[in-house]
């Protein structure tokens, strides 16, 4: 079987059992940058301290969670970050991390490699420096980053670049697919803008028009990245009736320790201050009524002759229109644009 099989049975079996497979823990909202389309709102709570996390991750491990994908605002703002990656890995998690880059140095590349991530996800907007610097608001951020993904691929550490299809890039991702082919890294782009954790719908004047949508979802580069990472919570590959992940094998942990069912489903379920993870994941009702969703039963998904081509999203029903059983106007729009796509519409 090969390594992607297993993964999907290891998933659907995760599903069955309700197993927490995959996290994604925000360790901090700050940043170095300040991205004109960022998700992220901070509040006026104290994050989580070192033992905290440590204790939480002690609470994963016991629970059955696989994944680990490290997150922020930008992970290596927090000084305690290879203190708590070290833990992480000393309980055997595969850890990913996410990252802007530009606080990687060479002393920290041949930290990060002695972690063995499974990947390190780089965000890169542009190989045009006005374009990127000036999405990202930092002027210099571009070489940068570029120059952390090259020293990462020394230490022959996985390397992701993604990026963030919006109205001020979009005709350059070709150039950023260049760039992690000759570093040899993968790729990733996703015409998905996220709305604010808080619900604010701000950053969505940044997404594509549908044009530019179409050209995107029929161009080769994007076809194996639609839905193509386990760790995804929308990844729908051996779930069936059930319309993503979130809830039912991945979840969101905030700085705060709040959890979610993913990041763009700011429900709360619970606060890991508060209560053990074992009772947020078995016993909230707000996870307990995600997983009691269907795609079957969804009054309006379940009916639409688009549901073959859609990339279902409860957390952006949830954002649009206070109702995780309705649909996003936003994923009908390209879930209609992926059937015209495909057939040559």
């Amino acid at each position: 079987m090969s390594q992607r099989g297993l993964l999907k049975r290891l998933i659907e079996k995760a599903v069955r059992e309700k197993v927490p497979f995959a996290c994604h823990f925000d360790l901090t909202y700050r940043c170095n940058l300040k991205c004109v389309h960022c998700y992220v709102v901070k509040e006026d709570r104290p994050e989580l301290s070192t033992s905290e996390i440590k204790g939480i991750l002690d609470q994963l491990a016991k629970a059955g969670t696989f994944y680990l994908i490290f997150s922020g605002g930008e992970i290596f703002v927090r000084e305690d970050f290879f203190e708590i990656a070290e833990y992480a890995r000393r309980l055997h998690f595969a850890l990913r991390l996410m990252t802007n880059g530009t606080l990687v140095d060479e002393q920290v590349a041949d930290r990060v490699a002695v972690l063995y991530p499974d990947l390190v996800s780089i965000s890169v907007y542009s190989t045009t420096p006005d374009i990127h610097d000036n999405i990202t608001c930092l002027q210099g951020s571009l070489s940068k980053t570029i120059s952390a993904a090259k020293m990462l691929r020394d230490r022959k550490i996985r390397v992701k670049i993604n990026t963030v299809l919006m109205r001020q890039n979009i005709d350059d991702y070709l150039k950023v697919y260049e760039l992690a082919q000759s570093i040899g890294a993968s790729f990733q782009g996703d015409p998905r803008v996220t709305p604010r954790n808080d619900g604010n719908l701000c950053p969505l004047r940044f997404q594509i028009n549908e044009d530019e949508f179409f050209r995107v979802w029929t161009d080769p580069i994007f076809s194996p990245q639609t839905v193509d990472d386990v760790t995804k919570p929308h990844f729908n590959g051996g779930l069936g009736d059930i319309p993503c992940g979130a809830g039912h094998m991945s979840f969101y942990i905030s700085p705060y320790g709040d959890v979610s069912p993913c990041v763009q489903f700011p429900i709360p379920c619970g606060n890991l201050r508060n209560d053990s993870f074992e009772k947020i994941w078995y016993n909230s009702p707000q996870m307990l009524g995600m997983r009691s969703v269907a795609v079957s039963s969804l009054p309006v998904c379940s009916k639409c002759n688009l549901l073959e081509y859609c990339r279902i999203c409860p957390g952006l029903g949830y954002i649009e229109e206070g109702d995780f059983r309705m649909p996003s106007k936003r994923v009908c729009r390209e879930a209609r644009i992926i059937r015209d796509a495909q057939l040559g519409g």
